[in-house]
């Protein structure tokens, strides 16, 4: 019996050790490694963006957004202007 109650004691004391170390090591993460822990720019055209940031693609048509340090950007084809007459114009030409 006796012994029975030296390995419950055994593991009872590993279990605990592990817990607070596992807090311990919790806490100190949580207090001074993560607040310093900068999240990640994008850096576009010359511009740094921030994180969750969105900004104007290059072409002047998308729309770009900085994720985690990866600049996303939407696909959509450029449409140049094209002058339509004025009803005006339109009257003069028939």
């Amino acid at each position: 019996m006796e012994e029975k109650n030296k390995t419950f004691g055994y593991g009872l004391s590993v279990t605990l050790a592990t817990i607070v170390i596992g807090l311990v090591s919790y806490i100190y993460y949580t207090s001074n490694i993560l607040p310093n822990k900068q999240p990640p720019r994008c850096e576009y055209g010359g511009w740094a963006y921030a994180d969750k940031e969105t900004f104007e693609s290059l072409d002047g048509c998308n729309t770009c957004f900085c994720h985690t340090g990866e600049i996303i950007c939407t696909e959509r084809e450029c449409i140049e202007d094209v002058d339509v007459p004025s009803e005006k114009e339109q009257e003069e030409n028939i």
